[in-house]
């Protein structure tokens, strides 16, 4: 009898800490935006080097070029996230990313501008620009 009580308390304390763990994978993902809109997030740290500060700026000048109705409606959003911030850092975790990133998603599809701007935004802006452009116009 008493081992059958320690079993039955042994399934009660596993359940609960299943339940446990679904709820905060659940919470991770409801920081995550999933919509038709198109969010673009740079995630960058707090300490920032000239090429850093230059893809945030000009991710945002480029999207002011092209998609300044569409930003005005809230159809595209541009967000800055210090991954030094935990919440930031979940955010990022639920989109597998690891470090600095430049990310357009809508919905289910994620597109990483990261390298591209690290190579453009300081030395070929206008390529960077145009290379933004073509990756959310196949977005929209």
């Amino acid at each position: 009898m008493k081992t059958l009580r320690i079993f039955l308390i042994s399934l009660f304390i596993l359940g609960t800490m299943n339940t446990i763990q679904a709820q905060k994978v659940d919470l991770a993902k409801k920081d995550i935006v999933v919509a038709e809109n198109i969010e673009v997030y740079y995630f960058h740290f707090t300490k920032r080097c000239p090429t850093c500060s230059a893809v945030e700026s000009e991710t945002k000048t480029a999207l002011k070029k092209f998609y300044a109705e569409e930003m005005e409606k809230g159809i595209i959003h541009f967000t800055s996230l210090n991954l030094d911030n935990k919440n930031n850092k979940k955010i990022a975790d639920g989109l597998k990313l690891s470090g600095q990133s430049l990310l357009l998603v809508k919905g289910d599809k994620h597109v990483n501008l990261t390298s591209q701007g690290f190579m453009q935004a300081r030395s070929n802006p206008e390529k960077f620009h145009e290379i933004i452009k073509t990756k959310m116009d196949e977005l929209l």
